[in-house]
């Protein structure tokens, strides 16, 4: 089957070379239009003509296979409308026609001459003229043998050869194409299709140019037109476009195209660049986009979505409160736990990871979890990295079947192997010996959890009376105590409450001074009703003070140790579980499993087989784009689908797993990468509108192709806000902390070990550079001062290759990077990593060198779309573990405005000015306490990032770190004093001793804070 027709209304053809006099307004949608081939026309018999656009006239221009074009047909004539659109087939309809108009010609080897050829013709009259017929030539018609489904044979020109940066492999491709109808055999002509001509959007990838560059064509192009039919509006607009790309130009005259025969034959270009030729190739999509679009095909009528989870595109999802989870096989922190416990039962979980927070942990908790409740669960994500990253480094620690990887054609053939491995080694797996049964284990950590939960509300009850009851003696006395009394506080109340109650007013105030006389208050001001809210006041400390005492009499002394104990035998528990229900669901599939390995080693597709697989064995991965070969197509059919790194997955990529999904887990990050599209603009509201929608409605619902990704989609139906994973431990405390408070409003709390005894190089750096930003070769931008700086950085350093990478926003800047450790670093640099953000994306290094390139000369579109495109430096930072290098400019970063790296070099540059942090009331009571008795203690302090409450050294040279525990909004499952327990470990790794004052105690009584000092000063 060749490609598709494209639906049209009928009696209409293409506008082209009419006059200006003419109507320029579509007469159905009303849009204003430029002649050109995204016009079209219908005679009226008076000389007059019925215009409309591309939109409201036809089909998507890269409309494939009947069932779309039947689609497409209903949609956008009136006429012959269908009642039965719903929101699910306009939202379908739409990712499909922007998946195909993406999707479709992408460049093909340079290498592969049974794929493109070279036209020998003497002038371009197709794109740049009115002709619809191509000569037979055999260089042509060989094109045509053998098509494919989804596949069918383009022409264009110019020919472009690109370079595969990854591959460093050539490939060709036409700027501008146009697709051909199959000959018949006896014709004498090669029909040009009906479909309008077009910008090769298969092109302008990332696999071909960079980032900056593709954003600078997309505004080229963004709402202008072509002038297809015109030879020289076509050749400026493909000289604009292929400037903006940063091709190296060549003469281009559509009117004389070179002779083959001075070029010699076969003609091969040696170079990458433009060359004024006319071309045809076999134009077709991959497997996985064909696997996408037949999914996305059947979907569009499909009827029964209500019953998935992508139903939470169109409605809110119900959020429970945070509970506790019933198992965790792999250690979890309390937000962790939270998501975990959320993804159990929620039709629709959305966890938001930042860079460090330990996502693949909390995904293969969710997936271990599926097991116990016998649910079938399924990891995708677009990028293969994180799948890799669970299955290779966290769930073989609990069980190495826990998940199956599946996939593409490779993928299906490893898994074969892999199941004839478990099936033999199954005989072999003994029962996990008998220990405390799950349900008690997570009875006794769910009870230390609550208790430490009680210990900070009790002890910031006694905190809260103790203030209210310093400030109610402040008042009356001007002092924390009050003097001796002849009578109890308690006998004071009645007098109080009775002087407040006495209606007259002069009864009133004598009663009030006999009570101020009692009390010995000299406050000329005082009232009864001060004295009795400081009597209530007193009674409030002895109440918190009793309820405090109680509970730390029933109460193991050490609370949080208990948890932690509680915890490793949780986890035992849970881990012991789910590989016994492994181990029994690999015993009860193991003739199944054998099956299905044989019908994946005969390379076929076997869902059938691995369905009857997963009725026993739950846990399965795979990418995305390979769900059809493995999975039906049906709502429903999967329990729990988790999405990893959904942030850089589109939404149509997405839609037919949450469809195949009873419940959905999405985990991303909107402050990192994105999904790279090249369909803009006018192209996409063309698309939207030709759907039965807009794009206005579109970005409401945040359903966009363009602007959204599956995470935006699903997150903004998840309220109040997507639950965040907010304890960081991959990144040196001074480095994330950058990313915390210009991504994450300093919501996350860095818990990073810091490790003193490794390389004396940490934190972040800043290495001035006074250098120039240039025009890279092939676009994009180019610093040579700074890339030679980062060599010269790479051959003093000492650091083994493999510990060190270097990232820049710009890929002409990563290239002359590479260029530079070729010719002076040799072997010895061999095996560092040197890209972008998109090429570190998922992976970390102990040492990063970032590049930022801008310097004078940068153009002010540079530095636009790198502020625009900020996450890319959210990405490039977090990449480092242990120390960041930035190499810049600072002041023409000042001059420039690019915000987001200036503050980078703030951070960088400025450590002292801003690190201290604001002392607590608490905190600062207990220094002047301290101070009060001789001891010489600092207010404040930073080391390695980690903020000091107060600082103090022992006789014998030891240094102490004091801290004041407070709880003013309470310590839901004592995620607090967790976190604290984490951050006080680590700051002893440094070298000090860690002192934890109750905050109570400093108020209530600061003697015994003061003592409890004293005391681990003494400890040598």
């Amino acid at each position: 089957m060749g490609v598709g027709r494209t639906a049209r209304l009928p009696g209409y053809e293409d506008y082209r070379h009419f006059s200006a006099k003419y109507p320029n307004q579509c007469s159905r949608c009303g849009k204003r239009l430029a002649v050109g081939f995204d016009v079209l026309g219908k005679p009226l018999g008076n000389g007059q003509w019925d215009i409309v656009c591309l939109a409201c006239g036809t089909g998507s221009a890269n409309s494939l296979g009947p069932a779309v074009e039947r689609a497409n047909h209903r949609a956008r004539v009136p006429e012959r409308a269908v009642a039965a659109r719903s929101e699910w087939s306009t939202l379908v309809e739409y990712l499909l026609s922007c998946v195909l108009r993406e999707s479709l010609v992408a460049p093909v080897p340079l290498k592969d001459r049974g794929r493109w050829s070279v036209l020998p013709l003497p002038a371009e009259t197709v794109l740049c003229g009115n002709d619809l017929t191509l000569p037979p030539l055999p260089e042509l018609l060989r094109l045509f043998a053998g098509l494919e489904p989804l596949e069918g044979v383009f022409y264009g020109w110019p020919t472009v050869v690109v370079l595969d940066e990854e591959r460093r492999v050539p490939f060709v491709a036409p700027l501008f194409v146009r697709r051909l109808d199959e000959p018949r055999p006896d014709g004498e002509t090669v029909p040009v299709n009906e479909e309008p001509p077009r910008v090769n959007m298969g092109l302008l990838g990332m696999p071909w140019f960079p980032a900056e560059a593709l954003r600078a064509a997309a505004a080229t192009i963004a709402g202008g037109v072509v002038g297809f039919g015109q030879a020289a509006a076509v050749t400026s607009v493909a000289s604009g476009l292929l400037t903006a790309l940063g091709v190296p130009l060549a003469p281009l005259d559509p009117t004389g195209l070179l002779d083959l025969g001075r070029l010699g034959d076969p003609w091969r270009p040696q170079e990458v660049g433009v060359f004024n030729l006319a071309m045809a190739f076999k134009g077709t999509l991959d497997a996985a986009t064909r696997n996408l679009i037949r999914d996305l095909e059947w979907m569009v009528r499909a009827t029964d979505w209500r019953n998935s989870a992508a139903r939470f595109l169109f409605e809110d999802a119900p959020v429970a409160p945070a509970a506790l989870p019933g198992s965790s096989a792999v250690t979890l922190n309390d937000a962790q736990e939270i998501a975990l416990a959320t993804a159990a039962t929620a039709p629709l979980t959305v966890i938001t990871g930042p860079p460090g927070t330990g996502k693949s942990q909390t995904v293969t908790a969710i997936m271990a979890d599926a097991w116990l409740r016998g649910e079938s669960v399924l990891l995708s994500s677009t990028n293969n990295t994180p799948i890799d990253d669970v299955i290779d480094n966290k769930a073989r620690t609990v069980d190495e079947a826990l998940v199956l990887r599946t996939g593409n054609a490779d993928k299906r053939q490893q898994l074969g192997a892999r199941l004839r491995q478990l099936v033999a080694a199954a005989s072999d797996r003994a029962a996990d010996p008998a220990g405390p049964t799950l349900p008690e284990t997570t009875h006794a950590r769910h009870l230390t959890t609550h208790l430490l939960q009680q210990h900070a509300e009790v002890g910031q009850a006694v905190l809260e009376a103790a203030r209210g009851r310093a400030r109610a003696r402040s008042w009356l006395w001007g002092s924390d105590q009050p003097p001796r009394l002849a009578v109890p506080p308690a006998a004071l109340r009645p007098r109080a409450v009775r002087a407040e109650r006495t209606w007259w007013g002069w009864l009133r105030r004598r009663r009030t001074r006999r009570l101020l006389d009692l009390a010995g208050i000299t406050n000329p001001v005082a009232t009864a009703g001060d004295v009795r809210a400081w009597v209530d006041a007193e009674a409030a400390v002895d109440r918190a003070g009793r309820n405090l005492t109680l509970f730390q009499r029933s109460t193991p002394p050490d609370l949080l140790e208990e948890h932690r104990r509680t915890g490793r035998r949780w986890r035992a528990a849970s881990v012991a579980a789910v590989r016994n229900r492994i181990r029994d669901g690999v015993t009860s599939a193991g003739a199944a499993m054998l099956e299905l390995a044989d019908v994946l080693t005969r390379e076929l597709s076997g869902r059938e087989a691995l369905a009857r697989v997963m009725a026993q064995v739950k846990g399965w991965a795979t990418s995305a784009l390979s769900t059809r070969p493995n999975f039906d197509c049906r709502a429903g059919l999967i329990d729990l689908v988790v999405i990893d790194e959904a942030s850089q997955c589109n939404l149509a990529q997405v839609l037919p797993l949450a469809y195949r999904a009873r419940r959905l887990v999405i985990v991303g990050d909107p402050h990192q990468l994105s999904p790279v599209v090249t369909a803009h603009g006018e192209e996409l509201r063309a698309l939207a509108a030709a759907a039965g929608t807009t794009h206005e409605a579109l970005v409401a619902a945040h359903h966009t192709y363009g602007e959204d990704s599956a995470f935006t989609a699903f997150a903004a139906r998840f309220r109040p806000e997507p639950l965040l994973l907010d304890e960081h431990y991959r990144c040196h405390p001074e480095i994330i902390q950058f990313c915390n408070a210009q991504f994450y409003d300093n919501r996350l709390v860095v818990l990073t070990a810091v490790d003193r005894a490794d390389d004396p190089a940490r934190g972040l750096e800043w290495r001035e550079v006074d250098g120039r930003t240039e025009r890279g070769p092939t676009g994009s931008a180019v610093n040579a001062a700074e890339a030679a700086a980062v060599v010269d950085w790479l051959l003093e350093s000492s650091l083994p290759p493999d510990r060190v990478g270097v990232v820049t926003p710009f890929r002409a800047q990563a290239a002359k990077i590479r260029q530079l450790v070729r010719r002076h670093g040799g072997a010895m640099l061999d095996g560092v990593r040197i890209g972008t953000a998109h090429t570190f994306q998922g992976g970390e290094c102990d040492t990063i060198l970032f590049s930022t390139v801008i310097a004078p000369g940068a153009l002010p579109g540079t530095v636009s779309w790198l502020e625009s495109e900020r996450n890319l430096i959210n990405v490039a930072v977090s990449r480092a573990r242990r120390h960041l290098v930035v190499f810049g400019n600072r002041a023409e970063l000042g001059r420039a405005k690019a915000a987001t790296l200036l503050g980078l070099a703030a951070a960088a540059t400025e450590r002292a000015a801003h690190r201290d942090p604001t002392a607590s009331d608490a905190v600062r009571s207990l220094h002047a306490a301290l101070v009060a008795v001789g001891l010489p203690a600092g207010l404040g302090g930073v080391d390695e990032g980690y903020p000091l409450a107060i600082t103090m050294t022992a006789p014998g040279g030891e240094r102490i770190d004091i801290e004041v525990d407070e709880f003013p909004g309470g310590d839901p499952r004592g995620r607090i004093q967790r976190q604290s327990a984490i951050r006080d470990d680590n700051v002893r790794r440094l070298g000090w001793r860690v002192v934890r004052v109750p905050g109570w105690q400093v108020y209530l009584d600061p003697a015994a804070a003061v003592d409890r000092v004293r005391r681990a000063l003494a400890q040598e």
